[in-house]
């Protein structure tokens, strides 16, 4: 009987000691053995250090200075050896049995990635009645989608393993500065132009929307945030040009313009920060054109939908400053259309680490 691979969970953790306990005891709970769990902490200044040195030798612990995301990416790939790796930030749970289902989705396919569905939970993990990603996954090629718009339907972080031998042919991560944040962009980007991508249609992990997360799940609430949600997505594409000889796959220039969600953001920034906009070639015609050209291509809008985006991108166009300023929490209120029907796995089937145990 041949050996099973070993896999690898990394949960990457900075100043989130109220959950960093919960997420490492998901991981040694996994139903999929051989397994190890390896800990990146980013220069905590809370507490996290120390609930981590409470789980001993069951987890190998990096404590690095503040470097970011990429760095804390980088760090946890060094040190996995594990034939697949999911990396998991420590605000968010896996169920018992995901990387059971997810090695065997590896085994069974060549594929670079492995994606699964996320269900929105509150701090407590209790259901918030929707998934992620936002739409639901795709028969349509990535390769096809990214050139398309840009990028193609994958959950965050938590909801993505890779295959070791695929990171070792883009890691690491070069640029750390620019992937403080957002480091799954350049993981699960690059995976839509190596190979083939395997989506589970299951729920297998449970992302936190508690108001501190780094992307627009928990809401935009500043300008830098407003701007990170669409230059999180230009930073991606230029991750994916700069492959493209690697993977033998090219496409045009700033496809994101036609995503709706990306352009909806580039739009709005333009309109009322047209100083601090980042991007000095955007023009207000040239987006809200994007953006009625991505209602009427975009393939996961059903036609009513298309119709209102399309409209919608008319009035953001020309609707007065002020008015954008006091409507601008609604505009951009984080998007709730994967609805969630009958739980497929219940929450209690993660047992949450209330505490840290104590070293054995």
């Amino acid at each position: 009987m041949l050996a099973r691979p070993l896999a690898t969970i990394v949960v990457v953790n900075y100043n989130y000691e109220r959950y960093v306990g919960t997420a490492i005891a998901c991981a040694l709970e996994q139903s999929y053995q051989p397994l190890e769990v390896i800990v990146v902490d980013d220069g905590s200044t809370d507490a996290s250090r120390q609930i981590i040195s409470a789980y001993g030798e069951r987890v190998r612990a990096i404590f690095q200075n503040n470097g970011g995301q990429g760095a804390a990416y980088n760090a946890g790939w060094r040190a996995a050896r594990g034939e697949f790796v999911l990396f998991l930030d420590s605000d968010d749970v896996l169920t018992q049995d995901a990387m059971t289902k997810v090695v065997a989705a590896f085994q069974e396919s060549d594929a670079v990635k492995v994606q699964f569905y996320l269900r929105q939970v509150d701090c407590d993990l209790k259901p918030l009645g929707y998934l992620l990603p936002s739409y639901g996954f795709t028969q349509i090629e990535p390769r096809e989608q990214i050139s398309n718009y840009g990028y193609y339907i994958s959950p965050p972080a938590s909801g993505n393993a890779f295959r070791k031998s695929f990171l070792d042919a883009i890691m690491p991560i070069a640029d750390i500065e620019v992937y403080r944040r957002a480091a799954d962009g350049y993981t699960t980007g690059l995976a839509g132009l190596a190979g083939s991508v395997i989506s589970i249609p299951d729920i297998l992990g449970f992302y936190r929307v508690h108001g501190e997360n780094g992307g627009g799940e928990g809401g935009v609430r500043s300008v830098e945030q407003l701007h990170h949600m669409f230059m999180r997505d230009i930073k991606r594409e230029q991750s994916q040009h700069a492959f493209g000889d690697q993977f033998g796959f090219h496409f045009l220039e700033d496809r994101s313009r036609y995503c709706p969600g990306h352009t909806k953001h580039r739009l709005l920034s333009r309109r009322l920060f047209p100083d601090a906009h980042p991007i000095k070639a955007d023009k207000v015609g040239g987006l809200v054109a994007s953006g009625v050209i991505s209602a009427a291509r975009f393939p996961h809008l059903k036609l009513a939908r298309r119709f209102a985006v399309g409209a919608g991108f008319v009035v953001l166009g020309i609707i007065p400053r002020f008015l954008l300023r006091t409507y601008f929490g609604a505009i951009v209120s984080p998007q709730t259309r994967n609805r969630t029907g009958r739980p497929a796995i219940c929450i209690e089937s993660v047992k949450p680490a209330a505490a840290p145990p104590n070293p054995p």
